[in-house]
Protein backbone atom coordinates (compact mmCIF):
# COMPACT_ATOMS: atom_id res chain seq x y z
CA UNK A 1 0.00 0.00 0.00
CA UNK A 2 3.19 2.26 0.65
CA UNK A 3 4.46 1.55 -3.02
CA UNK A 4 1.00 2.37 -4.04
CA UNK A 5 0.65 5.55 -2.56
CA UNK A 6 4.02 6.45 -3.63
CA UNK A 7 3.61 5.99 -7.44
CA UNK A 8 0.05 8.10 -7.12
CA UNK A 9 1.78 10.68 -5.71
CA UNK A 10 4.23 11.09 -8.08
CA UNK A 11 1.34 10.77 -10.85
CA UNK A 12 2.52 7.48 -12.15
CA UNK A 13 -0.18 6.05 -13.47
CA UNK A 14 1.54 3.17 -15.00
CA UNK A 15 2.50 1.77 -11.70
CA UNK A 16 -0.17 1.72 -9.94
CA UNK A 17 -2.15 0.07 -12.76
CA UNK A 18 0.98 -2.57 -12.14
CA UNK A 19 -0.15 -2.69 -8.22
CA UNK A 20 -3.55 -2.58 -9.27
CA UNK A 21 -3.16 -5.97 -10.83
CA UNK A 22 -0.90 -7.27 -8.68
CA UNK A 23 -3.99 -7.11 -5.86
CA UNK A 24 -5.89 -8.18 -7.95
CA UNK A 25 -3.87 -11.67 -8.83
CA UNK A 26 -3.22 -11.76 -4.67
CA UNK A 27 -5.84 -10.42 -2.30
CA UNK A 28 -4.31 -9.04 0.46
CA UNK A 29 -5.00 -12.14 3.69
CA UNK A 30 -7.02 -9.55 5.77
CA UNK A 31 -9.40 -8.57 3.40
CA UNK A 32 -12.40 -10.74 4.76
CA UNK A 33 -14.27 -10.76 1.04
CA UNK A 34 -11.83 -11.12 -1.67
CA UNK A 35 -13.84 -12.00 -4.68
CA UNK A 36 -16.02 -8.66 -3.47
CA UNK A 37 -12.49 -6.68 -3.65
CA UNK A 38 -11.40 -8.20 -7.00
CA UNK A 39 -14.55 -7.01 -8.25
CA UNK A 40 -14.74 -3.37 -6.71
CA UNK A 41 -10.93 -3.03 -7.39
CA UNK A 42 -11.30 -4.00 -11.28
CA UNK A 43 -14.34 -1.73 -11.44
CA UNK A 44 -12.13 0.91 -10.23
CA UNK A 45 -9.81 0.24 -12.83
CA UNK A 46 -12.13 0.46 -15.52
CA UNK A 47 -13.16 3.89 -14.72
CA UNK A 48 -9.81 5.11 -14.37
CA UNK A 49 -8.92 3.71 -18.12
CA UNK A 50 -12.14 4.70 -19.77
CA UNK A 51 -10.79 8.39 -19.00
CA UNK A 52 -7.46 8.02 -20.28
CA UNK A 53 -6.48 8.90 -23.77
CA UNK A 54 -2.92 9.02 -25.57
CA UNK A 55 -2.54 12.85 -25.55
CA UNK A 56 -1.87 14.21 -28.75
CA UNK A 57 -1.75 17.64 -28.41
CA UNK A 58 1.27 19.34 -29.92
CA UNK A 59 4.72 19.43 -28.03
CA UNK A 60 3.52 16.27 -25.93
CA UNK A 61 5.19 13.67 -28.28
CA UNK A 62 8.42 12.91 -26.92
CA UNK A 63 11.76 14.76 -29.10
CA UNK A 64 15.40 14.74 -28.79
CA UNK A 65 17.17 17.16 -26.38
CA UNK A 66 19.37 18.46 -28.96
CA UNK A 67 17.41 18.26 -32.04
CA UNK A 68 13.82 18.91 -31.09
CA UNK A 69 12.99 16.16 -33.81
CA UNK A 70 10.15 13.87 -32.97
CA UNK A 71 10.82 10.26 -31.67
CA UNK A 72 7.74 8.51 -32.34
CA UNK A 73 5.01 9.19 -34.75
CA UNK A 74 1.50 8.96 -33.51
CA UNK A 75 -1.00 7.72 -35.74
CA UNK A 76 -4.40 8.17 -33.76
CA UNK A 77 -6.55 6.08 -37.03
CA UNK A 78 -4.32 3.43 -38.08
CA UNK A 79 -5.42 1.33 -41.16
CA UNK A 80 -5.11 -2.13 -41.33
CA UNK A 81 -7.26 -2.99 -43.87
CA UNK A 82 -5.75 -5.54 -46.58
CA UNK A 83 -3.76 -7.70 -43.82
CA UNK A 84 -3.83 -11.14 -45.43
CA UNK A 85 -2.03 -13.97 -42.99
CA UNK A 86 -1.67 -17.46 -43.46
CA UNK A 87 -4.23 -19.15 -41.08
CA UNK A 88 -1.99 -20.02 -38.46
CA UNK A 89 -0.74 -16.67 -37.79
CA UNK A 90 -4.54 -15.05 -38.32
CA UNK A 91 -6.07 -17.40 -35.77
CA UNK A 92 -2.99 -16.53 -33.06
CA UNK A 93 -4.02 -12.24 -33.77
CA UNK A 94 -7.76 -13.64 -33.04
CA UNK A 95 -6.86 -14.70 -30.11
CA UNK A 96 -4.85 -11.88 -28.93
CA UNK A 97 -8.58 -9.41 -29.73
CA UNK A 98 -10.47 -12.00 -27.99
CA UNK A 99 -8.18 -12.09 -25.01
CA UNK A 100 -8.57 -7.90 -24.91
CA UNK A 101 -12.73 -8.33 -25.53
CA UNK A 102 -12.60 -10.09 -22.38
CA UNK A 103 -10.08 -8.72 -20.56
CA UNK A 104 -12.44 -8.47 -17.53
CA UNK A 105 -13.02 -11.82 -16.87
CA UNK A 106 -9.26 -12.51 -17.41
CA UNK A 107 -8.66 -10.24 -14.60
CA UNK A 108 -11.25 -11.39 -12.40
CA UNK A 109 -9.55 -14.78 -12.84
CA UNK A 110 -6.31 -13.43 -11.77
CA UNK A 111 -4.29 -13.83 -15.12
CA UNK A 112 -3.31 -10.79 -17.45
CA UNK A 113 -3.49 -10.77 -21.00
CA UNK A 114 -1.00 -10.65 -23.99
CA UNK A 115 0.50 -7.08 -22.93
CA UNK A 116 4.01 -7.86 -25.62
CA UNK A 117 3.95 -9.51 -29.04
CA UNK A 118 7.41 -10.29 -31.06
CA UNK A 119 6.57 -10.10 -34.72
CA UNK A 120 9.95 -11.98 -37.18
CA UNK A 121 10.13 -13.11 -40.47
CA UNK A 122 11.49 -11.97 -43.75
CA UNK A 123 10.81 -7.99 -44.96
CA UNK A 124 7.51 -7.42 -46.71
CA UNK A 125 5.72 -10.08 -45.22
CA UNK A 126 3.27 -7.62 -43.28
CA UNK A 127 4.77 -6.93 -39.85
CA UNK A 128 4.07 -3.28 -40.03
CA UNK A 129 0.33 -3.70 -41.58
CA UNK A 130 0.07 -6.64 -38.24
CA UNK A 131 0.80 -3.45 -36.35
CA UNK A 132 -1.73 -1.25 -37.75
CA UNK A 133 -4.52 -3.92 -38.04
CA UNK A 134 -4.20 -4.49 -34.48
CA UNK A 135 -4.09 -1.28 -33.18
CA UNK A 136 -7.56 -0.33 -35.79
CA UNK A 137 -9.34 -3.20 -34.28
CA UNK A 138 -8.54 -2.24 -30.81
CA UNK A 139 -9.67 0.73 -31.78
CA UNK A 140 -6.13 2.57 -30.43
CA UNK A 141 -3.77 4.94 -31.64
CA UNK A 142 -0.74 3.85 -32.93
CA UNK A 143 2.61 5.07 -31.92
CA UNK A 144 5.70 3.87 -33.70
CA UNK A 145 9.12 3.81 -33.10
CA UNK A 146 11.46 3.17 -35.43
CA UNK A 147 14.80 1.99 -33.24
CA UNK A 148 17.31 1.86 -35.79
CA UNK A 149 17.40 5.67 -37.15
CA UNK A 150 16.97 6.76 -33.26
CA UNK A 151 20.51 4.33 -32.11
CA UNK A 152 22.29 5.77 -35.42
CA UNK A 153 21.18 9.06 -35.21
CA UNK A 154 21.49 9.94 -31.49
CA UNK A 155 24.25 7.75 -30.49
CA UNK A 156 24.92 9.20 -26.89
CA UNK A 157 21.43 9.43 -25.78
CA UNK A 158 19.87 6.56 -27.09
CA UNK A 159 18.63 4.83 -24.17
CA UNK A 160 17.18 8.45 -23.02
CA UNK A 161 14.93 8.78 -25.78
CA UNK A 162 13.48 4.98 -26.06
CA UNK A 163 12.60 5.77 -22.23
CA UNK A 164 11.12 8.78 -22.78
CA UNK A 165 8.77 7.02 -26.05
CA UNK A 166 7.81 4.38 -23.64
CA UNK A 167 6.76 5.73 -21.35
CA UNK A 168 4.86 8.49 -23.33
CA UNK A 169 3.28 5.16 -25.13
CA UNK A 170 2.52 4.24 -21.43
CA UNK A 171 0.68 7.50 -20.60
CA UNK A 172 -2.50 5.73 -22.57
CA UNK A 173 -3.98 2.98 -23.96
CA UNK A 174 -2.62 2.57 -27.50
CA UNK A 175 -0.19 -0.18 -29.67
CA UNK A 176 3.18 0.77 -29.46
CA UNK A 177 5.46 -0.48 -32.41
CA UNK A 178 9.20 -1.02 -32.34
CA UNK A 179 10.20 -1.60 -35.50
CA UNK A 180 13.72 -3.04 -36.11
CA UNK A 181 13.79 -4.19 -33.08
CA UNK A 182 17.16 -5.82 -33.20
CA UNK A 183 18.77 -2.67 -34.13
CA UNK A 184 18.73 -2.18 -29.89
CA UNK A 185 18.46 -5.84 -28.60
CA UNK A 186 21.15 -7.53 -29.85
CA UNK A 187 22.83 -10.48 -28.38
CA UNK A 188 24.63 -8.87 -25.39
CA UNK A 189 28.09 -11.25 -26.52
CA UNK A 190 28.43 -8.85 -29.42
CA UNK A 191 31.97 -7.64 -29.00
CA UNK A 192 31.42 -5.63 -32.18
CA UNK A 193 28.60 -3.57 -29.95
CA UNK A 194 29.62 -0.62 -27.81
CA UNK A 195 29.12 -0.60 -24.21
CA UNK A 196 25.63 1.79 -24.72
CA UNK A 197 23.97 -0.82 -27.22
CA UNK A 198 24.01 -3.53 -24.01
CA UNK A 199 23.07 -1.07 -21.48
CA UNK A 200 20.18 -0.61 -23.94
CA UNK A 201 19.41 -4.12 -24.00
CA UNK A 202 19.07 -3.91 -20.53
CA UNK A 203 16.98 -1.35 -20.07
CA UNK A 204 14.62 -2.96 -22.74
CA UNK A 205 14.18 -6.04 -20.39
CA UNK A 206 12.67 -3.58 -17.64
CA UNK A 207 10.29 -2.40 -19.28
CA UNK A 208 9.01 -5.40 -21.02
CA UNK A 209 8.58 -6.52 -17.82
CA UNK A 210 6.72 -3.64 -16.47
CA UNK A 211 4.79 -3.37 -19.48
CA UNK A 212 1.15 -2.38 -18.64
CA UNK A 213 -1.73 -4.64 -20.45
CA UNK A 214 -3.44 -1.20 -20.68
CA UNK A 215 -1.06 -0.84 -24.14
CA UNK A 216 0.71 -3.68 -26.45
CA UNK A 217 3.82 -3.45 -27.44
CA UNK A 218 4.25 -5.12 -30.76
CA UNK A 219 8.12 -5.03 -31.61
CA UNK A 220 9.01 -6.79 -35.23
CA UNK A 221 12.42 -7.85 -36.19
CA UNK A 222 13.72 -9.49 -39.65
CA UNK A 223 16.55 -11.09 -37.94
CA UNK A 224 14.93 -12.98 -34.88
CA UNK A 225 18.23 -15.21 -34.25
CA UNK A 226 20.24 -11.66 -33.82
CA UNK A 227 17.83 -10.86 -30.79
CA UNK A 228 19.35 -11.40 -26.99
CA UNK A 229 17.57 -14.71 -25.79
CA UNK A 230 16.70 -13.36 -22.88
CA UNK A 231 14.92 -10.26 -24.45
CA UNK A 232 12.80 -13.09 -26.65
CA UNK A 233 11.78 -15.17 -23.63
CA UNK A 234 10.16 -11.45 -22.44
CA UNK A 235 7.09 -11.53 -24.85
CA UNK A 236 3.95 -12.76 -23.93
CA UNK A 237 3.53 -14.03 -27.18
CA UNK A 238 5.68 -15.10 -30.66
CA UNK A 239 4.48 -14.60 -34.15
CA UNK A 240 6.45 -15.89 -37.22
CA UNK A 241 4.77 -14.37 -40.14
CA UNK A 242 6.26 -16.73 -43.46
CA UNK A 243 6.16 -15.55 -46.70
CA UNK A 244 2.74 -15.63 -48.39
CA UNK A 245 1.61 -19.04 -49.58
CA UNK A 246 0.14 -19.39 -53.02
CA UNK A 247 -3.81 -19.02 -51.71
CA UNK A 248 -3.06 -16.00 -49.69
CA UNK A 249 -0.81 -14.57 -52.53
CA UNK A 250 -4.18 -14.50 -54.95
CA UNK A 251 -6.06 -13.05 -52.49
CA UNK A 252 -3.60 -10.41 -51.89
CA UNK A 253 -3.44 -9.81 -56.03
CA UNK A 254 -7.46 -9.59 -56.08
CA UNK A 255 -7.38 -6.73 -52.48
CA UNK A 256 -5.06 -4.83 -54.10
CA UNK A 257 -7.31 -5.29 -57.82
CA UNK A 258 -10.43 -4.19 -55.98
CA UNK A 259 -9.26 -1.18 -55.14
CA UNK A 260 -8.36 -0.17 -58.79
CA UNK A 261 -10.27 2.66 -59.38
CA UNK A 262 -11.35 1.87 -62.98
CA UNK A 263 -12.49 -1.05 -65.01
CA UNK A 264 -9.42 -1.90 -66.50
CA UNK A 265 -8.31 -2.71 -63.03
CA UNK A 266 -10.19 -6.04 -62.86
CA UNK A 267 -8.80 -9.24 -62.57
CA UNK A 268 -10.13 -12.43 -63.28
CA UNK A 269 -10.39 -15.62 -60.72
CA UNK A 270 -8.34 -17.73 -63.41
CA UNK A 271 -5.78 -14.95 -63.99
CA UNK A 272 -5.33 -14.04 -60.48
CA UNK A 273 -4.61 -17.80 -59.59
CA UNK A 274 -1.80 -17.93 -62.13
CA UNK A 275 -0.49 -15.35 -61.12
CA UNK A 276 -0.01 -16.81 -57.68
CA UNK A 277 1.54 -19.79 -59.00
CA UNK A 278 4.24 -18.05 -60.53
CA UNK A 279 5.22 -15.63 -57.76
CA UNK A 280 6.07 -17.97 -55.49
CA UNK A 281 8.82 -16.58 -52.96
CA UNK A 282 7.17 -13.32 -53.81
CA UNK A 283 6.17 -11.32 -50.26
CA UNK A 284 2.68 -9.78 -49.57
CA UNK A 285 4.36 -6.21 -50.78
CA UNK A 286 6.07 -8.06 -53.66
CA UNK A 287 2.93 -8.84 -54.79
CA UNK A 288 1.41 -5.44 -54.39
CA UNK A 289 4.14 -3.44 -56.28
CA UNK A 290 4.22 -5.76 -58.84
CA UNK A 291 0.28 -4.94 -59.38
CA UNK A 292 1.30 -1.27 -58.61
CA UNK A 293 3.42 -1.39 -61.83
CA UNK A 294 1.50 -3.54 -63.60
CA UNK A 295 -1.61 -0.50 -63.52
CA UNK A 296 1.11 2.20 -63.97
CA UNK A 297 2.08 0.39 -67.29
CA UNK A 298 -1.25 -0.26 -68.40
CA UNK A 299 -3.12 3.18 -67.86
CA UNK A 300 0.23 4.85 -70.16
CA UNK A 301 -0.79 2.36 -72.71
CA UNK A 302 -4.58 2.43 -72.73
CA UNK A 303 -4.31 -1.24 -71.63
CA UNK A 304 -6.15 -3.85 -69.46
CA UNK A 305 -3.94 -4.43 -66.54
CA UNK A 306 -5.03 -7.81 -66.48
CA UNK A 307 -3.40 -8.20 -70.13
CA UNK A 308 -0.40 -6.14 -68.95
CA UNK A 309 -0.16 -8.76 -65.61
CA UNK A 310 -0.01 -11.09 -68.34
CA UNK A 311 3.07 -10.16 -69.86
CA UNK A 312 4.74 -8.81 -66.54
CA UNK A 313 4.29 -12.78 -64.98
CA UNK A 314 5.72 -14.41 -68.57
CA UNK A 315 8.90 -13.02 -67.55
CA UNK A 316 8.74 -14.62 -64.40
CA UNK A 317 7.48 -17.69 -65.25
CA UNK A 318 10.22 -18.36 -68.05
CA UNK A 319 12.23 -20.74 -65.47
CA UNK A 320 9.29 -23.25 -64.77
CA UNK A 321 8.53 -25.34 -68.04
CA UNK A 322 4.50 -26.13 -66.40
CA UNK A 323 3.57 -23.07 -65.57
CA UNK A 324 5.18 -21.06 -68.08
CA UNK A 325 3.37 -23.61 -70.75
CA UNK A 326 -0.17 -22.08 -68.80
CA UNK A 327 1.47 -18.55 -69.31
CA UNK A 328 2.28 -18.79 -73.12
CA UNK A 329 -1.37 -20.36 -73.57
CA UNK A 330 -3.29 -17.75 -71.74
CA UNK A 331 -1.31 -15.16 -73.85
CA UNK A 332 -2.51 -17.34 -77.21
CA UNK A 333 -6.41 -17.34 -76.03
CA UNK A 334 -6.33 -14.23 -74.23
CA UNK A 335 -4.37 -11.52 -76.42
CA UNK A 336 -3.86 -13.24 -79.64
CA UNK A 337 -0.60 -13.04 -79.86
CA UNK A 338 1.13 -14.89 -82.33
CA UNK A 339 4.02 -17.40 -81.97
CA UNK A 340 6.21 -14.90 -82.62
CA UNK A 341 5.13 -12.16 -80.73
CA UNK A 342 4.64 -14.56 -77.31
CA UNK A 343 8.55 -15.84 -78.44
CA UNK A 344 9.51 -12.26 -77.59
CA UNK A 345 7.39 -11.57 -74.90
CA UNK A 346 8.69 -14.46 -72.66
CA UNK A 347 12.04 -14.32 -74.13
CA UNK A 348 12.38 -17.83 -75.69
CA UNK A 349 12.66 -19.21 -79.13
CA UNK A 350 9.57 -19.02 -81.97
CA UNK A 351 9.68 -23.02 -81.94
CA UNK A 352 9.86 -23.33 -78.27
CA UNK A 353 6.22 -21.47 -78.21
CA UNK A 354 4.63 -23.81 -80.99
CA UNK A 355 6.02 -26.94 -78.69
CA UNK A 356 4.45 -25.10 -75.74
CA UNK A 357 1.01 -24.53 -76.96
CA UNK A 358 0.89 -28.12 -78.43
CA UNK A 359 1.60 -29.25 -75.14
CA UNK A 360 -0.94 -27.11 -74.01
CA UNK A 361 -3.72 -28.56 -76.39
CA UNK A 362 -3.86 -25.83 -78.74
CA UNK A 363 -2.90 -27.37 -81.97
CA UNK A 364 -3.22 -23.68 -84.33
CA UNK A 365 -0.26 -21.49 -83.77
CA UNK A 366 -0.31 -18.43 -85.38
Amino acid sequence: MLDLVRVGIRGHGAGVRQLAYRLLRTVPPAVPDQEAFRVALHAAMVTAAAGTELRFTGGTIPTESDTAIELADVDPLPDGDGLILDEGSAAELAEILAEWSRRDDLHRAGVGLSRTLLLSGPPGVGKTMTARWLAQSLSLPLVTLDLSSVVSSYLGSSGRNIKAVLDYAKSGPCVLLLDEFDAIAKRRDDDADIGELKRIVNVVLVELDRWPDTSLLVAATNHPQLLDPAVARRFDRSIDLPLPGKAERSRILAYAAAGAPTAAGVVSESIADLTAELTQGFSSSDVVRMWSLVLRRAVLRGAMAEDVLLEEIARIGTGNTNVRDKVIAALHNRLGLSNRQIAEVVGISHPTVGTALKRAGIDKAR
